[in-house]
């Protein structure tokens, strides 16, 4: 059975991807799950692209096998913590979870067998994100798009026959999501340089070694699916998801917060973290054209207390992003003389930090073509967003974790407005 070494002192111990994989379920089951009914979650769509035949399988070589869930294909399944729960209370007794999906099976499976405190094993259908192997899942709680501890799977089994049949969509959506780990990497430097998240070395590697190899060519899904399961197995190790999202992640959850769709159709996660790494870099960009002297001179008075909450108020007065982002902005937001300090701090690494991310980000234009020729779309109006939406899915985007990051940098600066006023 060839298996792909992991990193040690994670979750995950089994990670298999083969050009015919599926068959390989049944000794890795008795191996890993001796005893055990397997119990295959699904959707419509996955069902007919792995699940079906992952049930064959199990029944031609005699393997329990509990009735399996196949969950409507229309609408498609939610990342909701609600329904993760109810699949939770579904769950046999004494059976392993299957997850046969992307994305949203898997974070549901993943926070239904942490409820249950069981293993499970993830069976990707597309290499469409980065959290097939990480800790956690990112599911809407009260309204707000959270990351709900949980383990990750034991083992991952990813046929790439299987990835090949994939909606050309959902490769590029993945292509986007690990394309972003270049423009999170710049972030991660922005944060280490102000003392708010030191960069880990040994992590930083997972990810960042060999990432752009992994991009090379959006066509080798082994290459991109062995980038998504490093991202992941990089979070593990992290306990967070800082070595693998930034601000363009924040710019996608509140698009996911405000159920953004485009053309009837709910907009893919690698699709909208692609724009917001574009925007990203457009930041980071103003940022690297901006002299420390210019920075100085353009910098807006930092807000009251007061302002800051009218503020906040008024970009969160659609209501639908729960009630954290109002609470951690807060918490964040420097004021007084504490935002003359954080400045002080801020223009003491401008210049070595612009060399930094310049560093980090390479060629800029090339990494916005790179994108293009994925299929990735690179523009907001290219997911349905106009002026408007985009400049106020930025501005709140700065307001929804804690985790630092460009636009915080360019925040505490004082320079957001400006920066993003010349985007556009």
């Amino acid at each position: 059975m060839p298996r792909i070494a992991v990193p040690e002192g994670i979750s995950t111990k089994v990670f298999i991807l083969d050009d015919d994989a599926l068959p390989q379920i049944p000794a890795l089951l008795d191996e890993m799950w001796p005893g055990k009914s397997a119990w295959i979650v699904a959707d419509g769509n996955t069902w007919r692209a792995a699940g079906e035949r992952v049930y064959r399988i199990l029944e031609e070589t005699g393997r329990p096998c509990c009735k399996p869930c196949i969950l409507p294909a229309v609408p498609k399944p939610h990342p909701d913590y609600t329904l993760a729960c109810q699949l939770a209370e579904m769950m046999p007794d004494n059976a392993v979870p299957l997850a046969v999906g992307s994305g949203v099976i898997n974070d549901l499976i993943k926070t239904a067998a942490g409820i249950r405190k069981v293993s499970y094993c993830c069976i990707p259908t597309a290499p469409s994100v980065d959290g097939y192997t990480s800790k956690g899942s990112a599911l809407s709680v009260g309204g707000s798009k959270k990351t709900v501890p949980c383990p990750a799977p034991a083992a991952v089994v990813a046929d790439r026959n299987v990835l090949l049949t994939a909606p050309p969509e959902m490769a590029a959506a993945g292509y986007g999501d690990l394309a972003a780990k270049i423009v999170a990497g710049a972030d991660w430097l922005i944060a280490d340089a102000l003392k708010q998240d030191p960069v880990r070395p040994e992590i930083w590697n997972i990810v960042q070694k060999d990432l752009r190899a992994w991009l090379a060519d959006p066509a080798d899904l082994k290459a991109i699916f062995m980038g998504l399961a490093a991202t992941g197995y990089a979070m593990q190790q992290h306990n967070d998801s800082r070595p693998a999202s930034g601000a363009e992640h924040l710019f996608s959850h509140v698009l996911e917060m405000e159920h953004l769709k485009y053309n009837g159709e709910e907009v893919s996660h690698g699709f909208k973290v692609s724009v917001g790494s574009v925007i990203s870099l457009r930041l980071m960009q103003f940022f690297l054209a901006t002299t420390l002297e210019e920075a100085r001179r353009l910098a807006e008075p930092p807000l009251t207390v007061d302002a800051r909450k009218k503020e906040i108020a008024e970009l969160l007065k659609r209501r639908c992003y729960g009630e954290d982002p109002a609470r951690l902005s807060m918490e964040k937001f420097q004021a007084g003389d504490a935002a003359f300090v954080r400045r002080k701090e801020i223009y003491a690494v401008w210049n070595s930090l612009q060399e930094k991310v310049a560093r980090q980000l390479g060629d800029q234009e090339a990494f916005v073509k790179s994108l293009k020729d994925a299929g990735c779309p690179t523009t907001p109006e290219e997911i349905g967003l106009d002026r408007e939406q985009s400049i106020h899915g930025i501005f709140t985007a700065q307001l929804i974790r804690r985790r630092y990051n460009i636009l915080d940098l360019l925040y505490d600066a004082g320079l957001l407005k400006t920066a993003v006023e010349k985007m556009f």
